[in-house]
């Protein structure tokens, strides 16, 4: 059996009618950008993480640029980040001239280490950037303590972990800021580039609001005194993004019944399975298994051979990127993240896989290491 490695098709059957009603009314309506839609999905964000703002801007990238710049961090200043996450993290520190010091990770939710975290820091460090990764929080209890008692600022990137949440309290809620893609294969993706930043802090409301729009001033437009970017929700997108919110709950759901299915029928190959925190909810944007012993590769070209196709999160962590040979930084030790980096492969997993797809993928896997088995024994 060919298994999609994902399918945004059978979760957009839920509303689609729904969303073509939307399209046509903003088709008529004229109003593209910064119109009602998108004040209306601001609201419903805001409601659902449990902020008192939230604001739409072009990208998940620019959120965390944004609200970094909006928190004044700046050249000379250290922030705090793991790297193993997706580059785009990384690049928005650079992005506003500060430094980024890597953190290692924790070996079984593979988020941010808080005790890396707390060795890293130095005079110069202004703020810790966890990543929420691969759909479940990072320990924000520890770091938002290390934070308040070291008077640093929290940027969340939640890019990841739409609906996930630590201690019962939403990604997204917990910093200064959070930062969210509506990339489409993101867990509230949209149909194209879309990103918010999630606050109660209304000086960072005010600044970020200015940064996407051209850095116009928020009393008069005519006026420009920040130096912004084009860089605006469309209100194509958030229609989408307001329906689809509506079933974000159900379809992160049907993402963790996936996941159950896969712990039940990988139990017991020599897998090291993703866990879930006891204080997360975990809602699973990526899969994300470690397979022992070197074997990654083998079993990576073993399943596309069987019609399944997987991918590698992160194979080049941001701090053996090429791009950070530019940039120095202060070492710091990273023995789990170069270890995941060997192991780490992602499986195929979407609202709407069904059980005999989860099946041909685990029937595949175990096939690899029974043969496996049988050479070694020989």
């Amino acid at each position: 059996m060919n298994v999609p490695y994902f399918d945004l098709s059978r979760q957009h059957q839920k509303f689609i009618t729904q969303a073509q009603g939307a399209f046509d009314r903003i088709l008529k309506s004229g109003a593209y950008i910064l119109g009602p839609a998108l004040k209306d999905l601001e609201a419903e964000f805001a409601s659902y993480i449990g902020t008192r703002y939230a604001l739409g801007v072009g990208s998940g990238t620019d959120a965390l640029i944004f609200a970094l710049r909006a928190l004044d961090i700046k050249k000379g200043d250290e922030v705090i980040v793991p790297s193993f996450t997706f580059t785009a993290t990384v690049l928005a520190v650079l992005h506003v001239g500060a430094t980024p010091v890597f953190a290692d990770v924790d070996a079984a939710s593979f988020n941010l280490d808080p005790e890396s975290a707390r060795q890293a820091l130095s005079r110069k460090t202004r703020a810790i950037l966890p990543v929420h990764l691969f759909g479940q929080c990072a320990d924000m209890t520890v770091l938002m303590a290390i934070a308040k008692k070291k008077k640093l600022k929290v940027v969340e990137d939640a890019c990841q972990a739409h609906g996930a949440l630590w201690n019962k309290v939403m990604a997204g809620a917990f910093g200064n800021a959070g930062c969210f893609s509506f990339y489409p294969t993101k867990n509230l993706g949209g149909m194209g580039d879309g990103g918010m930043i999630t606050t109660s802090d209304e000086k960072i409301l005010r600044r970020a609001t200015q940064y996407r729009n051209l850095g116009k001033g928020i009393d008069d437009p005519f006026i420009h005194d920040e130096i912004g970017w084009t860089s605006r929700l469309d209100s194509i997108q958030a229609a989408f993004l307001s329906i689809k919110l509506k079933f974000l709950d159900e379809l992160n759901r049907e993402r963790r019944a996936v996941a159950e299915l896969y712990h039940k029928k990988l139990a017991g190959t020599p897998l090291d399975l993703p866990r879930e925190t006891a204080q997360a909810y975990h809602v699973y944007h990526l899969y994300v298994i470690r397979v022992p012993d070197g074997k990654r590769d083998a079993l990576k070209e073993h399943l596309a051979a069987s019609g399944i196709p997987t991918m590698i999160h992160y194979a080049t962590p941001v701090h053996a990127q090429p791009i950070m040979k530019k940039h120095k930084t202060r070492k710091v030790k990273l023995p789990v993240t170069e270890k995941l980096r060997e192991e780490v492969l992602t499986l195929p997993l979407f609202p709407g896989m069904t059980e005999p797809e989860v099946d041909a993928v685990a029937t595949s896997i175990k096939q690899f290491f029974g043969s496996s088995y049988v050479k070694t024994r020989a």
